[in-house]
Order: C-alpha cells, then structure tokens, then sequence
C-alpha cells in the first residue's frame, strides 16, 4: 500500500468515527422520546444507557460494527417502555450484548470484538 492510499484509508475511518460521534449524540437527544424497541432473535441486541459512562466507551466499536454488519438492535433501557427487558433478560449491568442463547457484559474491547464477530 503505498502513502497515498494509507492516507485516504486513514482519513475514511476517522470521517467513520465522527460521524459514530454524530449519531451517538443524536442517539442521546432522540432518547428523551418514547422509543420502543422489540427484541429481535437474529440481531445483537445491545442493552445500554444513554447516561452510562462504560456504554460510551464501546459504543464507536460496536457503531462501527453496526455499520458494516447492520445486525445489532440498540435498546435504551433509561426508556421505561424498555426496563421491562431487565428482568425478562436477568439484566445486572450494561453494556449488555444478548444473541440467542449467549451474552457478553462488559467493556473489554477484545472480548466484545470475539463475540461480535462470533454472532456473525
């Protein structure tokens, strides 16, 4: 690969992550309106808090895994509509990711990269 195309590829993933930033944000405003999701069984569903600071931390990895995948559902569970899935799901932290029968909680940018991918 030469300088050229390192450059154009560098300044594509970090244009990838700002607009990450952009939808975070308007993820965040959106979220003082009722917004119901449904769990969906053949997506990834991620269980977080728009006010979680651990939530903040994965959310470009997983935005961007989003992005190329589109296969993760994001439920806000600062949504009342929405707190009826911590019980239905034994939900004790977030970031929660549920696929099928396998969960993953937690912020390890490796361990949540293997089970993204194992959802594949």
């Amino acid at each position: 690969m030469n300088k050229k195309n390192i450059g154009s590829t560098l300044f594509f993933l970090v244009l990838l992550l700002f607009a990450g930033f952009i939808v975070y944000d308007r993820h965040q405003t959106e979220s003082s309106t009722a917004v119901i999701r449904t769990i969906k069984e053949d997506k990834i569903n991620f269980f977080y808090r728009d006010d979680c600071k651990d939530c903040k931390k994965v959310f470009n990895q997983v935005y961007l895994h989003n992005f190329f995948h589109r296969d993760i559902e994001f439920i806000n569970l600062n949504q009342e509509k929405n707190r009826k899935y911590i019980d239905e799901y034994n939900i004790h932290t977030v970031p929660t990711f549920i696929y099928k029968n396998k969960a993953y909680a937690g912020t390890n940018t490796t361990n949540l990269n293997k089970f993204l991918k194992g959802s594949e």
